[in-house]
């Protein structure tokens, strides 16, 4: 249990950039994606009127951020394939962006899902 929350303590001291970084080798080495849900997904919006979907490499990371007003949701894994072929495509259209790697204390990277996407499939070919 040490050796978790000691792993936990490092990633959260990464760099915005180095956990989004970590997000995609994570989530295309074991195949899933975490969101938060509740009767329907955890969302953030900015000062644009976009809709933004949270998400996680790991359980242990959305359920850090699983306070204030998501205080009742739960972590939910997404397969990563689902993700790719439904959720990506349903995200572009809808004009969902996606804030990758949100922390209690640090924000994420918010990018929108076209570019998630060719990151994603740039680390899967490594894979191949």
């Amino acid at each position: 249990m040490e050796d978790t929350n000691k792993k936990i303590a490092n990633i959260l001291k990464m760099t915005e950039d180095e956990r989004y970084d970590y997000f995609i080798r994570k989530v295309t080495d074991f195949e899933e994606i975490w969101g938060l849900s509740d009767d329907g997904w955890a969302l953030l919006g900015d000062d644009n009127g976009n809709q933004i979907l949270p998400l996680w490499p790991e359980k242990e990371f959305a359920k850090l951020c699983a306070i204030d007003q998501w205080k009742d949701y739960k972590p939910e894994s997404i397969e990563l394939d689902n993700f790719i072929e439904k959720w990506i495509p349903g995200m572009i259209n809808d004009k969902t962006l996606v804030n990758i790697f949100l922390t209690p204390d640090a924000k994420g990277t918010v990018i929108n899902p076209n570019d998630l996407y060719s990151d994603l499939q740039e680390e899967l070919e490594q894979y191949e």
